[in-house]
């Protein structure tokens, strides 16, 4: 439920990134921003498994290297995101260094994560 409620919040902030600020996010067509939508939820999720499989090669030795590098790529992996689709989906076009990281951030700031859990003790 919470891949739904994320891929229709990227599709929103497309929308209205396109409609309200053509002269900085262009798409084409309704299609090019479904596409780009599920391209990143697709690049989403894959980022998410080699995560967690480099988490759990951290018992043979070897992902305590690539952690922290799929770590610090995870903080720049949304404006690589929309530059890759920028670059390879047509229709869909992204101009300037600032646009990518506004739109990072509005990405970022929308996204619904999942909740921890509280303990019995805590009330609040």
């Amino acid at each position: 439920m919470r891949s739904i409620l994320n891929a229709l919040i990227t599709f929103a902030v497309f929308w209205v990134s396109s409609n309200y600020f053509s002269e900085h996010v262009h798409i084409d067509s309704t299609k090019t921003m479904i596409l780009a939508t599920c391209f990143m939820v697709v690049i989403s999720y894959l980022f998410t498994w080699l995560f967690v499989i480099s988490l759990l090669a951290i018992s043979v030795g070897v992902g305590c290297v690539t952690s922290v590098i799929l770590f610090i790529i995870g903080l720049v992996l949304t404006p690589v995101k929309l530059w890759l689709l920028s670059a390879y989906l047509p229709g869909f076009e992204v101009s300037g260094f600032w646009t990518y990281v506004i739109l990072s951030v509005i990405l970022n700031v929308f996204k619904i994560r999942s909740r921890t859990k509280q303990k019995d003790g805590d009330k609040s």
